[in-house]
């Protein structure tokens, strides 16, 4: 299995980076989690577009899911063994913008529950999460891999992560700004971490304006295992 970063500025596309969207690998499976602003261009460098297997969208906010519509342009443009290769499989939040629910020949949605799900290879358990007032979920994929999406230290997110391998985990501050409504700071990342156990912490939803150093020593100095800044193009193996 393996996780490739197509972006991860946070809240909106930055200079060196798309919006969130992360590639995840499996036995010729691709699922994506979010497809934010900016994301359909560079992702066609790991994959094409009637290649994706699956997409789940962790929230309606637009730097998670709105080039959903540009994958599905390039998509209606792939031929595949002579013939149209379908709509796009997302799931996503009971508030997912129309243009998603209501273009069944683009795509095909599902409200996300709390619950386990396997798509192709891959078993997928879902969270709600607290991201302000707005519905959220982080998504947690075999035991390999832990996304929190946009949340601010709660439970749910406590309990997805516990065991995982790789964490994947918002830094959208500094604990010096102090707690932060909807969002972990690069130290609430950084415990989370180590409480969970995971052997790597990747740090993103990286915004534009922040020092990326200093959230990575903040999140370095809890954390318990290495941490890494998200980047274009980073792969792990999970």
């Amino acid at each position: 299995m393996r996780l490739t970063v197509v972006g991860c500025s946070g809240s909106a596309p930055g200079p060196d980076s798309a919006a969130s969207s992360y590639l995840v690998e499996k036995d010729g499976f691709r699922l994506l989690l979010d497809l934010g602003a900016g994301a359909a261009g560079p992702l066609q460098r790991y994959a094409a577009a009637e290649e994706i297997g699956a997409v789940i969208l962790s929230h309606a906010h637009s730097d998670h899911w709105s080039d959903v519509t540009q994958l599905s342009y390039y998509r209606s443009k792939a031929i595949r063994d002579g013939s149209d290769c379908g709509p796009i499989p997302v799931f996503g939040p009971s508030n997912m913008n129309p243009v998603l629910t209501t273009s069944p020949d683009d795509f095909t949605t599902a409200v996300i529950q709390p619950d386990v799900r396997v798509l192709g290879p891959l078993t997928v358990r879902l969270a709600g999460v607290q991201h302000g007032d707005l519905e959220c979920w982080a998504t947690r994929v075999d035991d390999a891999l832990c996304y929190t999406a946009d949340t601010e230290p709660c439970a749910a997110v406590e309990e997805l992560a516990e065991g995982c391998g790789v964490l994947l985990a918002e830094a959208s501050g500094f604990d010096a700004d102090g707690p932060l409504r909807g969002h972990l700071t690069a130290g609430d990342a950084g415990r989370l971490a180590a409480k969970a156990g995971a052997r790597l912490l990747i740090l993103t939803h990286l915004r534009a304006w922040q020092d990326h150093l200093r959230l990575l020593d903040e999140a370095a100095q809890v954390a318990g295992c290495p941490v890494v800044l998200a980047q274009p193009g980073l792969r792990v193996a999970l």
